[in-house]
C-alpha cells in the first residue's frame, strides 16, 4: 500500500497525468495479488517413489500394469509366472498399451517431417555443394520415403526402449533407475536406427538428384552396394 501511494503521489495532479495516476496503482495492485497467489499456491504434488516390477527369480507375482492416460487410466491387475512370453509379444503389448499416444506422435511426426522438408532439402543440397540449393523444384523429393522411416522408427524407439527398461530393473535391481533409462533409452534408438538409416540414405540421394525415384533408388543403391549400401552412415548417425 505503501508504494502505491508513493508512486501516486510523484504524478501531477494535472489533466493531462490524471488517467496515469489512477492506472498505475490499479496496475500494482494487480502485480502484488498475482505475486501473493502465486507464492501461496501449491505447484505440484511430491511425486511418488517408483516401484519395481518383480524379479524373474520368482514363481509367480501379481503384476499392476497402468495403462498411460492420467488421472482417468484404470489399473488392471494380472498374474504372471516365470517370462514365458517371446521379446515380439511383449513389444506387441506394449505398443497396444500404448497405442493412442503412439498414433498421437505418429501424426506430430507427420506435420513436423513435412512442414520442414523443404528446409531440409535445401540443407541436402547445400552440404553437396549442388549450385541452385534454392530452387523451388523438388523441395518434397522423397517425403514419402521419409515419413516411411520416421514413423515407424518412433514406434520401434519406444516399444523397444518399454522391454529393454524392464528387463534392466529385473536384471540389475540396485542400480539406480535414472541409469537403468538413460541405457534404455539409448538401446532403444539403436534399435529404431536400424529401420531409419535406409530411408534416410534414400532420402537425402532423392533430395540431391542422384536418382528420380523410391523405386530407383533402392535399385541403384542395392546394385551398387548391397545390403550395406543402406547403411551408409550408421556409426554417425548413431553417434548424434
Amino acid at each position: 500500500t505503501t508504494l502505491i501511494m508513493t508512486m501516486t503521489n510523484r504524478f501531477p495532479h494535472h489533466n493531462h497525468s490524471r488517467g496515469k495516476a489512477t492506472l498505475l496503482p490499479l496496475l500494482l495492485s494487480v502485480l502484488l495479488l498475482s505475486i501473493n497467489h502465486c507464492t501461496s499456491t501449491k505447484l505440484c504434488p511430491h511425486l511418488q517413489p517408483i516401484n519395481r516390477r518383480p524379479t524373474s527369480s520368482q514363481t509367480a507375482s501379481t503384476i499392476a500394469f497402468l495403462p498411460r492416460g492420467g488421472a482417468k487410466a484404470v489399473a488392471t491387475t494380472t498374474t504372471s509366472s516365470a517370462p514365458s512370453s517371446s521379446v515380439l509379444s511383449s513389444l506387441a503389448r506394449t505398443i497396444i498399451d500404448a497405442r493412442s499416444h503412439l498414433a498421437a506422435a505418429a501424426a506430430a511426426r507427420c506435420i513436423s517431417i513435412f512442414g520442414m522438408y523443404p528446409v531440409d532439402t535445401i540443407k541436402t543440397r547445400m552440404q553437396m555443394k549442388q549450385g541452385d540449393a534454392f530452387r523451388m523444384a523438388g523441395l518434397y523429393k522423397g517425403v514419402t520415403g521419409s515419413l516411411v522411416g520416421q514413423v515407424p522408427y518412433g514406434v520401434l524407439t519406444f516399444g523397444s526402449y518399454e522391454i529393454y527398461k524392464q528387463y534392466l530393473l529385473d536384471r540389475f535391481p540396485d542400480v539406480k533407475p535414472a541409469f537403468i533409462y538413460a541405457l534404455a533409452a539409448i538401446m532403444g534408438d539403436v534399435t529404431g536406427s536400424g529401420w531409419l538409416c535406409p530411408s534416410e540414405v534414400m532420402k537425402q540421394q532423392l533430395q540431391a538428384g542422384i536418382y528420380p525415384s523410391m523405386k530407383e533408388a533402392v535399385k541403384g543403391i542395392y546394385t551398387k552396394s548391397g545390403v550395406s549400401g543402406f547403411y551408409q552412415g550408421f556409426t554417425g548417425g548413431l553417434a548424434r
